[in-house]
């Protein structure tokens, strides 16, 4: 590429990185003096969390200017990160608030593998009220007949490097559902049967360092201090070679109980937070007695609480597998189904939205 720019600029989900996206930035920072990285994906994909998204492009491109956002971080800067489906104008001008917030310089051309390049260009070049060349690479894939869709369906190393694939394919296995419904003696028990990393729940030691009162802020806390665990848990399963980890509740079982027990709307950290995404999603039945060990509240909460699971959930369209019956039912199926999906992401699984039971 014999043309040279002084800003260049690549727009990308990454999800995940693959040699299609480190040719295109390759060669993007031969043609700039200065490159600028924007990631983000609302919702974002299990494996490619923007904590891993970073990883990777720290170690692609080193000498480039790298932002990778998820919707906390833009809420940071007071800015709302549109949805994946959101139109073209709107992911436009997203970006456009990104640079002048952040960078706080125009760019003078965006390098991209897709048609949308032009358009983007163009519309930033209104914004700034001067020029944006658009540079398309490799638009006919014939270097790289890869992408991030269909690595999502099926991950292929021969696509991505070591560090990203054994990322994208440690997967996180997480178990919600209303208090006492098992979660954390069948968590617990499966991340000993398969070596897998076990993450513990917060909330409940949170509980007990509160005396058991809890304000809206102590449920930020929680889904906050429970993403940073399961982030710290998939590095040290890379490290140790394991292929999961399992997560005893999710942020957006956090969420549930803000829901239930506050009149106040939950302040939006939380309802960024229970957009997390996981790979495989087990909701354990309310289904049997409940153990009262002081602690637990009346059935009558753990029954909303059940109700609302199975409401969010349908909700945001989450696929997850039921876990009825007696716990030893239940070990059983976990056990068959995890062997069976691991290194497969639920997303590309046929399971209906509304669970699939036993």
């Amino acid at each position: 590429m014999s043309q040279r720019f002084r800003t260049g600029l690549v727009v990308g989900k990454f999800s995940p990185f693959h040699a299609g996206h480190r040719y295109l930035l390759a060669s993007a920072r031969a043609a700039c003096e200065r490159l600028i990285v924007i990631s983000y994906s609302r919702p974002e994909f299990a494996g490619c969390t923007a904590d891993l998204r970073r990883r990777w492009l720290a170690q692609a491109v080193p000498d480039s200017d790298c932002l990778v956002m998820d919707a906390l971080d833009a809420m940071a800067l007071g800015l709302e990160m549109p949805d994946n489906s959101a139109s073209d104008s709107r992911q436009r001008q997203f970006c456009a608030d990104v640079i002048d917030h952040c960078f706080k310089v125009p760019v003078d051309a965006v390098f991209s593998s897709e048609d949308y390049g032009q358009g983007f260009a163009d519309y930033l070049a209104a914004h700034w009220q001067r020029p944006v060349a658009s540079i398309l690479v490799d638009r006919d894939r014939e270097r790289f007949t890869v992408s991030g869709t269909a690595l999502r369906a099926q991950p292929d190393a021969a696509w991505v490097d070591s560090l990203v694939h054994g990322a994208h394919t440690c997967q996180r296995i997480a178990l919600i559902g209303a208090e006492s419904t098992g979660k954390t003696q069948l968590g617990a028990w499966l991340a000993q049967q398969r070596g897998w990393l076990w993450v513990e729940e917060f909330g409940r030691q949170h509980w007990h360092d509160r005396g058991g009162v809890l304000t809206s802020d102590d449920l930020v806390t929680i889904a906050r201090t429970q993403v940073d665990h399961e982030n710290a848990a998939v590095q040290a399963a890379l490290k140790a070679g394991h292929t999961a980890i399992v997560c005893d509740t999710t942020p957006l079982t956090t969420l549930i109980y803000h829901h239930l027990m506050f009149d106040d709307p939950p302040p939006p950290e939380l309802v960024a937070l229970a957009e997390r995404p996981y790979h495989q999603l087990w909701l354990c039945a309310a289904d049997f007695p409940m153990i009262q060990d002081g602690t637990r509240s009346p059935e009558s909460f753990r029954q909303q609480q059940q109700a609302q699971h199975h409401i969010e959930l349908s909700r945001r369209g989450l696929h997850y597998r039921a876990l009825t019956g007696p716990l030893a039912k239940r070990k059983q199926y976990l056990l068959s189904l995890t062997k069976l999906a691991v290194g497969v992401s639920e997303a590309s699984r046929a399971v209906p939205a509304s669970g699939a039971q036993q």
